[in-house]
């Protein structure tokens, strides 16, 4: 298997790059010693991105080593050695105000590091591409000589330039100006990159990046504008803009934009390229323009001020000319528009205020204590019924309602983001609680509703909350068909045999006219090759699909939408039986069965020899753990995993 290495994986560029590669079969080296909280304090701290990455990712392996340690740095790629085939440089230390205060660290960390780098890729694989992460700050302050105009939102350049159509080209001198200590440092970083492409022949990529940004950005008040000023939108903070009456105008480029640049490049290198890389004309705003579209998309007024002392080196106005890379590499496209960005970056940090939100609630105690009060956080869900993921039997299940659900699951699908989701019954919960390895799965899974009235029930008994209803997969695949169709959002179809399949939509397409079904694909009932897997996800993309409904049987689909979660930036509905009760082949149970908790015991007389250890075993040991983690004699944490040593690629 090939390998990347990608230093400051936990970052926001390195992390996009690590998921990016490993979807593409890599075995990905990650290098991160989570400087950045050293730099930026808690609020820029990676530990929860590398965690998280080791957690999802099964071809990722972790060093927190230092960059600037260059015997740390040469056994990690001695270990590797020509199995490298790329290597993504993306640590930096990235901040003006930062650098002034600590010139010879962040010298060492920007130039040294960054030459340690280039030298342990000369002598270990030198045929790897080496793609190294530069910014617009080598030009200095060049560009606050331009011919400027001030508007009334923004700062521009005066239309006659050559600059105004497209931006800022590669023409532009790096010398005679102020470029800050950061910007000296990376001036030397991005030579000394180029000289080794240019001496050495080395295929060397530098990309002087704009503003890079995504909602994997953990933006701090001295780096990553954009990602700061959606935290303090959602968190209720008041922002400061420095300097230029917050005109300034910035070109912002999703990472993930940027990191497809990265395989572009990869697939096709050059020794000693140099490209001006960043929103440009496509996606850039200045402070106040992104402050209305940050106001619209969290739903609040951000409380700011201006400050009249600018930052040092800091652009009046800055837009990337992406021309040359466009010319050199025809098939990059932006994927990502500003506004889309910033719904992104929103909709991501209100999830991370929700997480931290349940991690420090109150909720009640259980069945046999006394009834707690919520945190206010907690008492604001729960007028849609979100009180976050509980514990039952170690397995992690929403305690979320319909309209929660899909709240969850038409956020993701309109933000184009990955939403892992599945509807568990007694049968899922058993299959985590009695196996650590599927147990992980679940756990990662970003989305567990309460498919079964005994999981609704135990989340009373264990936890107090009282819902008022099952998330019942067949009756959410309805609403979810329901809402795209009045969203204009497609869906596509996966599992299942091709005669339940064609069923499955006529029956749809007559309850809901206005569907659309983006595709659909059978089962192969094996498992796939790694090229197979890749190929499936690859279609299912093509298909302009919003939301996928996955029906494999459990728990084959939750493994399924675990192990594709990352390959696929949309919601996996893993809802099993719905497609063979909605393509009308299997019945369903009377409704009264189902609110009292025996549907099971219907599909056991439907189906005795397929499903009678299921429920004859199954349920009274559920029971029976369940009783142990009440009276707290026996409790799984939700900790308590094994991550899964390969993938089972079901398909």
């Amino acid at each position: 298997m090939s390998v990347a290495i990608v230093t400051g994986c936990s970052g926001l560029i390195g992390s996009e790059a690590v998921k990016f590669f490993h979807a593409k079969g890599f075995q990905v080296v990650g290098i991160d010693n989570n400087m950045r909280e050293y730099f930026f304090g808690k609020d820029g701290s990676v530990d929860w991105n590398t965690k998280r990455l080791k957690k999802t990712l099964p071809n990722f392996t972790h060093y927190a080593a230092d960059i600037r340690n260059e015997k740390d740095i040469n056994r990690i790629f001695r270990r590797y050695g020509k199995n490298v085939s790329v290597v993504i440089h993306a640590a930096a230390q990235p901040s003006h105000d930062w650098a002034a205060k600590e010139p010879l660290t962040d010298f060492t960390v920007n130039a040294a590091g960054t030459l340690i780098m280039l030298e342990a890729v000369r002598q270990f694989c030198p045929d790897a591409p080496f793609i190294f992460t530069s910014t617009n700050k080598v030009y200095g302050d060049t560009p606050n000589r331009l011919p400027l105009v001030e508007t009334a939102t923004r700062w521009e350049i005066d239309e006659t330039h050559s600059f105004f159509a497209r931006g800022i080209d590669e023409t532009m001198s790096i010398d005679d100006s102020k470029h800050s200590v950061f910007g000296a440092s990376k001036v030397a970083a991005d030579v000394m990159t180029q000289e080794y492409g240019r001496y050495f022949g080395i295929k060397t990529g530098v990309f002087r990046g704009g503003c890079l940004t995504g909602p994997a950005h953990s933006g701090a008040e001295l780096h990553g504008f954009l990602a700061y000023l959606v935290k303090c939108a959602v968190y209720e903070k008041h922002y400061t803009i420095f300097g230029y009456k917050g005109k300034q105008v910035r070109d912002n480029i999703h990472s993930n934009d940027l990191v497809s640049a990265f395989w572009h490049f990869y697939q096709n290198p050059k020794a000693g390229a140099v490209y001006n890389i960043g929103g440009s004309r496509h996606s850039n705003c200045s402070m106040l323009e992104a402050i209305e579209i940050v106001e619209t998309a969290a739903g609040k007024k951000l409380s700011y001020s201006l400050s009249d002392k600018a930052r040092e080196g800091d652009h009046i106005w800055y837009v990337s000319d992406v021309q040359k890379f466009q010319t050199d590499y025809p098939e990059w496209k932006y994927e990502h528009g500003l506004t889309d960005t910033i719904n992104e970056m929103v909709a991501a940090t209100q999830e991370k205020l929700r997480e931290e939100s349940k991690q420090t609630a109150i909720v009640p105690s259980g069945w046999f204590g006394k009834q707690k009060p919520l945190s206010p956080a907690v008492a604001v869900r729960s007028l849609m019924h979100d009180y976050g993921k509980q514990n039952v039997l170690g397995v992690g299940v929403n305690a979320v309602d319909y309209e929660a659900a899909l709240k969850h699951i038409f956020a993701a699908a309109r933000e184009k983001r990955p939403l892992a989701v599945s509807a568990l019954a007694v049968h899922g919960v058993m299959t985590g609680a009695l196996d650590a390895v599927q147990r992980h799965r679940l756990n990662n899974l970003e989305l567990v509703v309460p498919d079964g009235q005994p999981v609704r029930w135990a989340m009373k008994w264990l936890h107090g909350i009282d819902l008022p209803d099952r998330v019942y997969g067949p009756t959410l695949t309805l609403k979810v068909c329901e809402r795209a169709a009045r969203e204009n959002l497609s869906v596509y179809l996966y599992g299942s045999q091709p005669e339940i399949l064609d069923k499955l939509e006529t029956n749809l397409l007559r309850q809901f006219p206005a569907l659309k079904i983006a595709g659909k694909q059978p089962s192969r009932f094996r498992q796939l090759t790694a090229d197979e897997q890749i190929e499936i996800a690859k279609e299912i993309r093509a298909s302009g699909a919003s939301i996928v409904l996955v029906g494999l049987g459990c728990p084959r689909q939750e493994t399924w939408v675990f192990e594709n979660r990352d390959l696929l930036p949309l919601p996996l509905l893993a809802v099993g039986a719905a497609f063979d009760f909605h393509a009308g082949t299997v019945p369903q149970a009377p409704e009264w069965m189902q609110q009292r908790g025996l549907e099971w015991f219907f599909r056991l007389t439907r189906e005795p020899l397929r499903l009678w250890r299921r429920y004859v075993y199954l349920n009274p040991l559920f029971l029976l753990m369940l009783f142990l983690q009440m009276t707290k004699l026996r409790t799984k944490s939700l900790d308590e995993t094994v991550v899964p040593p390969t993938q089972l690629r079901f398909g």
